[in-house]
């Protein structure tokens, strides 16, 4: 079931999502005055997903008792729950920590891994995720979010200041390859999607970026082997298109032009890989 939202002359007349049967992209100009569109929303409750927290909730708590020590793992890590099984993966780099969330877990005083999931309600998930809700409706594809790492940080420079230590960088390394299994899972050659790497960290951990097929398989962090597409005109890993970006939101978020270029970019992919 998918969910509608009807538009009449760019005015929302539907304050709430109305379930319709079937997929609908509909556009009629009846007259110059008059202009109907049905924007669809795909993603539902009854949207097929990935289980994550199976799959690596051992490994990340196992993890985090290794390095107990570390004032970086005083706090309990986070991931998500669950991803769609098909559509637009965001990639961040770690989740972050507010005050609040900070004074929450000094009482819980548990560091067993959190798990999330997303509400797909834009008004209650987190600020952070509504460039991704808007790049969702515009591109009618489902969509879900990743973090490569699971260490709860809002400071970025203090994520980058691991990599100048031994066991830092151990640390971000096996992190890394439980992410790494996620993204096995979740990168199909024969059913690809399209990822938006939204972080430079996050690019930097994925692995390297070739103009051609290389000779040698990459050993970098996670050890992808990303590779110019100039049909696509961007990256592929495993006939999947990869977008690496600035952030979505904040100050340092891609500039407005910049972001409509990349909607109509996926759009793009979408169409030419004939993804659903």
């Amino acid at each position: 079931m998918l969910h509608a939202r009807l538009l009449f002359n760019n005015i929302n007349y539907l304050h709430h999502t109305k379930p319709i049967n079937g997929k609908v992209t509909a556009k009629r100009e009846g007259t110059p005055h008059t202009h109907y569109t049905f924007a669809v929303v795909k993603h539902t409750q009854e949207t097929p997903v990935i289980e994550i927290k199976p799959i690596v909730e051992e490994k990340i708590n196992s993890l985090w008792k290794e390095f107990s020590n570390e004032e970086y793992c005083q706090f309990s890590p986070n991931s998500i729950a669950e991803i769609p099984n098909d559509g637009i993966v965001f990639i961040g780099i770690n989740p972050s920590m507010t005050d609040k969330v900070k004074e929450r877990l000094i009482e819980k005083n548990d560091i067993n891994c959190e798990f999330h999931k997303l509400s797909y309600d834009v008004n209650l998930d987190y600020r952070y995720f509504k460039k991704f809700f808007d790049i969702a409706e515009k591109t009618g594809l489902n969509w879900g979010h990743m973090d490569l790492l699971y260490n709860r940080e809002t400071n970025q420079k203090k994520v980058s200041s691991l990599l100048k230590t031994e066991r830092g960088v151990d640390f971000i390394y096996k992190q890394c390859m439980i992410s790494k299994i996620i993204l096995d899972k979740i990168i199909d050659r024969n059913n690809p999607r399209i990822f938006v790497v939204n972080n430079t960290l996050a690019r930097e951990l994925l692995g390297e970026y070739h103009l051609s097929e290389p000779t040698e398989k990459s050993n970098h962090w996670i050890g992808y082997d990303f590779v110019w597409n100039e049909n696509f005109g961007t990256y592929t890993y495993k006939n999947n298109a990869f977008f690496f970006t600035s952030m979505l939101t904040g100050q340092r978020a891609l500039d407005n032009g910049s972001y409509q270029r990349l909607i109509w970019h996926i759009n793009y992919i979408k169409n030419k890989q004939g993804i659903e």
